[in-house]
């Protein structure tokens, strides 16, 4: 008589770690968009710094805008998805400078500029792709820097957008553990 293979403890072991295997891989696939880029500098304090984006509202300088919206309007949007829960936007406090769709630079760069208040200015990636440009800056001087993307936006409230404007300031933040390659591309497995 077969044994019913079912049975077997190894098949009853592997059944979990298998649905452990999917669930990681689909969500690597999800569509809350791609870090591509952080650069770590020699500032950054990890054992202080990857407490802000959980115990400090944070002042979002924003420029840029992928939206038919006001540029006042998209920046409120930002400063608020990035903001810890329960926490609200800042004027003063750490500063978390975000260029949408600029021509590539670096942290520094963009931390040696101000956000737009006024402008209208507009448009995408190619073929629909936000493309984004983070700092945590210190005065003009980048102490983390990441760039990343995400597709297939619906508009500026899609809950995918704003998780990952939120993870994308999370990522500024490392800890210390993740800290051991300073300039770390493709992916987030710094």
């Amino acid at each position: 008589m077969m044994a019913n293979p079912a049975s077997s403890p190894f098949i009853r072991c592997s059944r979990p770690l298998l649905a452990l295997v999917l669930t990681a891989g689909l969500a690597g696939c999800s569509s809350y968009g791609k870090i591509d880029y952080r650069q770590i500098n020699s500032g950054y304090d990890p054992g202080q710094g990857r407490w802000i984006p959980y115990q400090k509202g944070m002042h979002a300088d924003v420029t840029g805008n992928p939206f038919a919206m006001s540029q006042k309007d998209f920046n409120q949007l930002v400063a608020e998805a990035i903001q810890p829960k329960g926490y609200i936007p800042v004027n003063k406090g750490p500063r978390v400078r975000f260029a949408f769709n600029e021509t590539g630079g670096t942290g520094d760069y963009i931390c040696q500029n101000s956000g737009d208040n006024d402008s209208t200015k507009m448009g995408r990636g190619g073929e629909g792709t936000i493309h984004v440009d983070a700092a945590y800056c210190q005065g003009k001087d980048a102490v983390t820097y990441a760039t990343g993307s995400i597709s297939d936006v619906s508009g500026p409230d899609d809950p995918q957008f704003k998780a990952f404007l939120r993870n994308l300031t999370v990522y500024l933040f490392p800890n210390p553990e993740s800290n051991g390659d300073v300039n770390c591309s493709n992916g987030m497995r710094c």
